[in-house]
C-alpha cells in the first residue's frame, strides 16, 4: 500500500461530514434552560403544544428549547425572519441577533431582517421559553425575491422555513489514524524515531485559574415586564354574561390551568384585575369590573389556591387596551399579574 494512498485514506477519514437535515433541539425543564430532558432532531420549528409538555418530565407551563444548526440561503438579498410565539423568543443568524423578544407574550408575532449571500451556510440558534399556559412557536422567513409590493401593506409572503434549508452542525470528530491504517501490511523493519528531544522547561507551572461561579438567572430576570411583576398574563377565554358578573363555564379550563400552576408554585402571589369597555355609565363599569375580578379570585381559591395569595381589583373603563376607533372588544377583559 503506497504512502499516497494511505494519506488519502487519512484525509478522507477526517473530512467534516454534514449531518442530516433539520435542527438539533435541546429541550429543558424550566424557562432558563435549567434541566435538560432530551435532545432530538426537529425538521422545522412549527409547534403548538397547547398546555401539553413536549416530553415527559417537563412542566407544560415552564420549559425552554434551544435549536442549533445551520441554514442554507437559496439567494442573495434581505431576508425577513418572523416568529409567532407564546412566550419568549430569540433568533440569531450568523453573528446577528435578528429577533430578541425574551419576555411574556400572548401568541404574538416578532420579526427582523438581515442581508445574506446566496448558497451559504449560516449558523442558526433559536431560543424559546414557555412561561405559564399554552405554548407555541412557528419560525417563518421571507426570501428577497418574495418581498411583497407596498412594503407589506397587504401582508407578507413569509412561510414556515422548510426542513430542506436546515442542516445540523457538521461533525468534526476525526477518525483515529489507527483505524485508517489498520489494514497496512506489517514489516520486520523496526520503526525509525525521527522526533527531536523536547526542550526542558524549568519555568514554574502557572497557577490554574479559579473557575468562575455560574450565573444564576432568577425568575424575574427572564421576563421583560416591570421589576416588581414576574409575569403579566392576559387570558383569552375568561367570559361573563353580558353586563353581569356571572362567569360562563367556558372560562373554567383556563382558570383550572392557572390554579394548577399556582398550586405547584406556592411562593407566588396573584393579582386579578377586571376591566370593561366604555359603554354605559363609568361608575357602574367600575363596580362591574371589581365584581368580575372577585368572582375569578373566588374560583381560584375553590381550586386550592390560598385566598391570602390572591388579591382582586377593578378599574372599569379607565385602562383601555385599544381606542374606540379600533374597537372595544379587547377592553373587556380580566388580567393577571403574578408576583
Amino acid at each position: 500500500m503506497t504512502k499516497t494512498f494511505l494519506t488519502a485514506l487519512f484525509i478522507l477519514g477526517n473530512i467534516c461530514v454534514y449531518a442530516q437535515q433539520g435542527l438539533v433541539g435541546e429541550y429543558y425543564d424550566g424557562r432558563n434552560f435549567d434541566r435538560k430532558i432530551m435532545t432530538r432532531t426537529d425538521a422545522k420549528i412549527e409547534f403548538v403544544w397547547n398546555n401539553v409538555a413536549p416530553a415527559a418530565g417537563m412542566d407544560p407551563a415552564d420549559f425552554s428549547v434551544r435549536w442549533k444548526g445551520r441554514i442554507k440561503t437559496p439567494e442573495s438579498g434581505e431576508y425577513r425572519f418572523r416568529a409567532h410565539v407564546d412566550d419568549g423568543i430569540r433568533v440569531k443568524v450568523g453573528d446577528k441577533m435578528v429577533i430578541n423578544a425574551w419576555g411574556m407574550h400572548d401568541s404574538e408575532p416578532f420579526s427582523g431582517t438581515i442581508y445574506l449571500e446566496a448558497n451559504q451556510y449560516y449558523d442558526l440558534q433559536v431560543d424559546y421559553f414557555n412561561g405559564l399556559l399554552e405554548g407555541e412557536i412557528q419560525l417563518y422567513w421571507q426570501l428577497p425575491s418574495q418581498k411583497p409590493v407596498f412594503g407589506g401593506a397587504f401582508g407578507y409572503n413569509d412561510k414556515v422555513i422548510d426542513s430542506k434549508f436546515f442542516y445540523q452542525p457538521p461533525s468534526t470528530k476525526p477518525v483515529a489514524p489507527n483505524q485508517v491504517l489498520a489494514n497496512k501490511p506489517k514489516t520486520n523493519t523496526p520503526p525509525v524515531n525521527t522526533s527531536r528531544p523536547k526542550p526542558v522547561d524549568n519555568k514554574p507551572a502557572a497557577p490554574k485559574p479559579t473557575p468562575a461561579k455560574p450565573v444564576v438567572r432568577t425568575f424575574a430576570q427572564a421576563s421583560d415586564v416591570p421589576a416588581d411583576t414576574l409575569e403579566k398574563y392576559l387570558p383569552k377565554n375568561i367570559l361573563f354574561v353580558q353586563s353581569k358578573s356571572i362567569m360562563l363555564a367556558q372560562s373554567e379550563p383556563e382558570l383550572d390551568r392557572l390554579a394548577g400552576f399556582l398550586v405547584r408554585n406556592p411562593a407566588l402571589r396573584l393579582s386579578v384585575e377586571g376591566h370593561t369597555d366604555n359603554h354605559g355609565d363609568s361608575a357602574k363599569n367600575l363596580i362591574l369590573s371589581k365584581e368580575r375580578a372577585g368572582v375569578v379570585a373566588d374560583y381560584l381559591a375553590r381550586k386550592g389556591v390560598q385566598s391570602n395569595r390572591i388579591k382582586s381589583e377593578g378599574y372599569g373603563d379607565t385602562r383601555p387596551l385599544q381606542t374606540i376607533a379600533s374597537g372595544n372588544v379587547k377592553n373587556r377583559r380580566v388580567e393577571f399579574k403574578i408576583y
